[in-house]
């Protein structure tokens, strides 16, 4: 993948589910749940708020907020380190589905995970937890491949959604021509007046100029893109720091 054209990012942290006396805890691991499903604050004032996005599993599965929490309390029980990811784009709008096609075409390397993609901020992106026994070799062959296959999987997917607003645009143009072709015979039978004919006009081409204004809105320095990634995996309200090794390519 050219570097200098490549418009997401595909960033891993991990956590170990253990207490500082040793215990094992999957506290840390439900407090992300409850931050990537219900934003920031108290669990009293994220009951409150409507959910974020909708969570899937690794198959694509539509699941519950509940099926997440009791899944994350099982695997964090058993599994000593917690993997969080986050994919983001840049460009366009990608659906949850496309994002889990993109985490899933890395292959086996993550078997089993949830994820839960977010529209409420400037970039679309997508959180996923995966559980593990010890910290991802982020050197090794199969790390690497595995995360140059999600990249590339999040560029397809952005180039299936671009086409697809291409289209849909087109069609919107061409029905705001049959329309607007419509509303001249009907002005040519009753006589109005060519300063009326002009105000239709005008009113027709205004949505897709607003349109277009929104794309080119889009199209943000890829540094804002990391800056997000960044500040979404270092929110404070999530009460841990992450001592563990990280790890992070970006654009």
């Amino acid at each position: 993948m050219n570097k200098t054209r490549a418009t997401n990012i595909v960033r891993m942290d991990w956590l170990s589910n253990r207490t500082p006396s040793g215990r094992r805890s999957a506290t840390k691991a439900r407090k992300l749940a409850q931050y990537f499903a219900l934003g920031r604050g108290r669990e009293k004032e994220q009951e409150l708020r409507p959910q974020r996005g909708v969570w899937l599993d690794q198959a694509g599965r539509p699941c519950s907020h509940e099926e997440v929490l009791q899944w994350v309390r099982q695997q964090g029980m058993s599994h000593e380190m917690t993997y969080q990811f986050i994919l983001s784009v840049k460009e366009t709008q990608l659906t949850e589905e496309a994002f889990n096609q993109a985490m899933a075409a890395g292959g086996p390397l993550f078997a089993e995970w949830r994820l839960i993609s977010h529209d409420d901020s400037r970039y679309p992106h997508a959180h996923a937890l995966a559980f593990g026994n010890q910290p991802v070799q982020i050197k090794s062959e199969a790390f690497q491949s595995w995360w140059r296959a999600v990249r590339q999987a999040l560029e397809q997917e952005q180039t299936k959604a671009r086409e697809m607003q291409q289209e849909l645009a087109q069609e919107q143009e061409k029905a705001a021509d049959l329309q607007q072709g419509a509303g001249l015979e009907q002005d040519d039978a009753a006589g109005k007046s060519p300063q009326s004919k002009q105000m239709q006009q005008e009113a027709n081409h205004e949505p897709r100029q607003s349109a277009l204004g929104q794309d080119g809105a889009a199209r943000e320095p890829a540094e804002q893109l990391a800056k997000l990634a960044e500040a979404e995996l270092a929110e404070p309200t999530l009460e841990y720091s992450v001592s563990e090794q990280s790890w992070d390519m970006e654009l």
